[in-house]
């Protein structure tokens, strides 16, 4: 039972600090668990988790802010699983509004920054306990265990700190879109966005910076299925092609069964305003759209002016490689617009 290395080794990085004994009956509001840290058999497993204190989770990844907060205010504690019981019955935790999928690159933390914007809304962006745990249930966590243990870090991630939150969203992981399944057994009935892109930006995006699920290996392979494939060594946008052509496959028989509300990055960030807010019972105050749209404007990872992607050059070879992605893309965009 090992867990993938790329992913396990960047989760141990998270849980440096002060570290807290934990006791029967500890107070966990202000902790956010991290990720499951493996023993040699299952029950063996324990939860690893931060206290955040007064840092608020504004950035555009869960990991951004627990990076910013200061290192004398760090503090870690290991924890039985069953702890996340116990946390999940505090009371102090919104159930999900929204789940929010994608295929990468594409203005998903647009559209998650903008949420986070608004003091009535908990937005976690890509929090690595729920990959942490679909590891353990996707190496051999009975099924129910796995999605109860997925419902209650889900609802400790959604705990409320100032009193003014009223709504709560979670955007997953690029390739959790193939964990639909199992994320709506543990919150039944959650809408769900999926936000896509044109293959060949998306493709373009990678090749200038590699996400950890476009290179070979780094990701379980269960939560990855593949289309067959003979890729030459070394192909790595191939590769990436791969992956995307998988996203997008994964995504079509769920908005085809209406389960996924598809947003295009073409509509952001207008979508937000004119259509996803109201369909999510959120009303901002006149002042609060106002700075949204501020925000708007601005890159939505890195904080600064956003004047549109670099072109790409005809020399590079993602055109033929895109096209292989496209008849996807296009088949989510049929939904899309109706055609």
């Amino acid at each position: 039972m090992n867990a993938t290395p790329g992913l396990a080794q960047q989760e141990r990085l998270l849980a440096k600090g002060e570290t807290v004994a934990w006791h029967e009956g500890m107070d966990l509001r202000g902790w956010y668990p991290l990720y499951v840290e493996r023993g040699e058999a299952l029950e063996d497993a324990a939860m690893c988790w931060r206290e955040l204190g007064d840092t608020a989770f504004s950035d555009a990844f869960f990991v951004n802010t627990l990076a910013r907060q200061p290192h004398e205010e760090r503090r870690v504690c290991r924890t039985p699983l069953a702890a996340l019981t116990m946390m999940a019955t505090l009371g102090n935790g919104l159930a999900p509004d929204a789940f929010i999928f994608h295929v990468s690159r594409c203005g998903s933390t647009l559209l998650s920054q903008l949420l986070s914007s608004l003091p009535q809304c908990i937005v976690m962006s890509e929090p690595p306990v729920i990959d942490s745990l679909l590891r353990l249930h996707h190496d051999g966590m009975a099924g129910s265990d796995g999605i109860a243990l997925l419902r209650q870090a889900i609802l400790a991630l959604g705990q409320r700190r100032t009193g003014e939150e009223t709504h709560f969203f979670i955007k997953f992981d690029c390739w959790h879109i193939h964990s639909l399944d199992l994320l709506l057994q543990a919150f039944p009935g959650t809408p769900c966005l999926f936000v896509y892109r044109e293959p060949l930006a998306v493709l373009a995006s990678h090749q200038r910076q590699r996400g950890p699920q476009m290179v070979p290996g780094m990701l379980h392979p269960t939560q990855l299925p593949l289309p067959p494939h003979q890729l030459a060594p070394g192909d790595i946008d191939g590769y990436t092609s791969l992956v995307l052509t998988s996203l997008f496959d994964a995504a079509l028989p769920h908005a085809a069964a209406g389960q996924l509300q598809l947003i295009h990055y073409k509509q952001l960030p207008d979508i937000v305003f004119s259509d996803v807010l109201a369909r999510l019972g959120i009303a901002p105050t006149p002042a609060q759209l106002q700075a949204m749209r501020a925000r708007s404007g601005v890159h939505a990872k890195y904080g600064t002016a956003y004047h549109g992607d670099p072109p790409v050059a005809a020399a590079s070879g993602l055109a033929a490689i895109a096209a292989q992605v496209q008849p996807g893309y296009l088949a989510l965009e049929a939904l899309r617009t109706g055609q």
